[in-house]
């Protein structure tokens, strides 16, 4: 299974090595780079596609990590909150059925206001 796995890793870098050979043979002409602030030499077709290729990848990459970044503070923020829940829910566990002194600060004057209402 392992040969078979190196077999078609090989195989799909070898295609991509001649696609990508043919590829600049058919775009080698010259071509003029102008943008914005200015104009580059000229440089071959295929060149100036990758280039165009690698900055629309890179773009797109930092748009995403900063969707990644934004999802991973939210993450931790709920993980935080759900943590301080969860320390509350075992307060609230241990605390004493019958007792004068409440476990959790505040907890006293809540029982009290519910003892009043009848609950």
């Amino acid at each position: 299974m392992r040969l078979v796995l190196r077999l078609f890793w090989l195989a799909l870098f070898v295609g991509v090595l001649v696609l990508g050979w043919k590829f600049a043979a058919a775009n080698g002409s010259e071509v003029a780079i102008s943008y914005v602030f200015g104009e580059l030499a000229p440089a071959p077709q295929w060149v100036a596609l990758l280039v165009a290729f690698a900055a629309g990848a890179a773009a797109s990459g930092l748009v995403g990590l900063y969707q990644v970044a934004k999802l991973r503070l939210v993450t931790r923020r709920f993980r935080k909150t759900v943590r301080g829940l969860e320390a509350e829910v075992h307060q609230l566990r241990t605390l004493p059925l019958s007792g004068e002194e409440p476990a959790i600060a505040g907890a006293g004057e809540r029982l009290d206001a519910a003892r009043q209402r009848g609950g």
